[in-house]
């Protein structure tokens, strides 16, 4: 699973464990699996889009059973794409 990829979801914030200033605050929900967001680089600037549907590139590795995400680019989806938007479109 390690590797560059794409992750589509929604951004989510995190409890914190400690008070790190590198541990992840926010993650990239996709399904059943969350992706910690790494907080430097592209990925810094997510916390400010809590519940925002994401689209992710990034490096992912494992580290103590959580899968962290070292953002590389995002694109924030528009809403109006999503399919239960179109209810009345012609």
């Amino acid at each position: 699973m390690e590797g560059i990829r794409t992750v589509q979801g929604y951004i989510v914030p995190l409890t914190l464990k400690g008070h790190d200033d590198m541990a992840a605050k926010v993650a990239v929900s996709a399904g059943d699996t969350e992706f910690h967001i790494v907080p430097r680089g592209a990925g810094a600037d997510l916390a400010a889009h809590i519940n925002a549907h994401v689209e992710v590139v990034g490096m992912v590795r494992e580290k103590d059973g959580e899968l962290l995400l070292q953002v590389r680019s995002y694109k924030l989806t528009d809403g109006y794409e999503h399919e239960w938007y179109d209810d009345d479109v012609e």
